[in-house]
């Protein structure tokens, strides 16, 4: 026998299944902010905004999980009273404050980007997974900009996928092979759609910049062939201008093909790669980037995970 279940933990007390009457997970790439919304029985205990809220889906069988996804740490926005009667609650992965919203001024010389990532992180009170490339930046200046624009300008800069989970500040290379593949079967889904673009597709980035040591305009490509995408700006040096360019390179290309599918529950995460297969004539069939998933459970319809990706 196969059931789906939560395991739903707010400020500490485990919530009965059966007080819970619908719920979701919203799972987005970037620094857009997880959420968590939920409606409960009228008689369930109201919560205060802030406290804590964990979630966790589960498909068991004959006992045994087969399937499981931990959605993490949210606290609570929003807690409202419909009609006299049952209670929504909206809870987000991000505790918004007044530290988010201030604008800083600061300039960062000579130091690794992994510092300034830390450096901000603990301004923020979050703590840091970094997992990319870690180049020296010579200069670059933070001009009354709060940090999570800022961190969100640079990780564009180096095609990095930044988020904030969990109360932790994630900056990932997003072709990482330490990132978690999901194996999904198109043909098994409940819904489908894979979407092919006319946007063109690059197959190199040639960056150029005025070299202050060799007094002239030096060149670096990436990639091979045509077209060609020409940037120009002050790269440190030629290690700089590939790293930029390669960034330059991946981002441009992204989005030729997009996608959504519906399915039964699955660990999928937003940030994540998922592999497709089954899909018609294998015409298809890769790897895609997922950047959002919705999680949701019902006890007509149990665990369902609705996808968005692209190549």
């Amino acid at each position: 026998m196969v059931v789906d279940v939560i395991e739903l933990t707010i400020d500490g007390e485990i919530v009965a299944i059966k007080n819970v009457l619908s719920l979701s997970f919203n799972d987005s790439a970037g620094v857009k902010s997880d959420k968590v919304s939920l409606k409960v029985l009228p008689n369930f205990s109201k919560p205060t905004p802030s406290t804590k809220l964990e979630l966790i889906f589960k498909t068991l069988q004959n006992g045994e999980v087969i399937e499981e996804l931990n959605c993490g740490l949210f606290h609570v926005q929003t807690v409202t009273r419909t009609n006299n009667k049952a209670l929504s609650i909206s809870a987000t992965g991000v505790e918004f404050n007044d530290k988010q919203k201030e604008k800083i001024s600061h300039h960062y010389v000579d130091t690794k980007l992994s510092s300034i990532v830390n450096i901000v992180a603990d301004r923020l009170g979050h703590k840091v997974k970094f997992q990319t490339a870690d180049p020296q930046i010579k200069s670059l200046n933070q001009t009354n900009e709060s940090d999570i624009n800022f961190l969100e300008r640079i990780s564009k800069n180096y095609n990095v996928l930044f988020s904030i989970k969990n109360d932790f500040i994630y900056f990932v290379n997003k072709n990482d092979e330490a990132l978690p593949v999901s194996k999904i079967d198109v043909s098994l889904c409940s819904s489908s759609s894979l979407k092919h673009s006319t946007k063109t597709y690059y197959k190199s980035c040639e960056a150029s910049f005025h070299s202050i040591d060799e007094a002239k305009i030096l060149k670096v490509t990436v990639g091979d062939g045509t077209p060609v995408i020409k940037i120009q700006s002050a790269y440190k040096d030629e290690d700089d201008a590939k790293l930029k360019a390669q960034a330059k390179l991946d981002s441009i290309n992204k989005g030729t093909v997009k996608g959504s599918l519906s399915l039964k529950g699955q660990s999928v995460y937003a940030g994540t790669k998922v592999e497709l297969f089954n899909t018609y004539e294998g015409e298809d069939d890769g790897l895609f980037s997922v950047e959002s998933c919705t999680h949701a459970y019902s006890h007509g319809n149990g665990w369902t995970t609705s996808v968005e990706l692209e190549n």
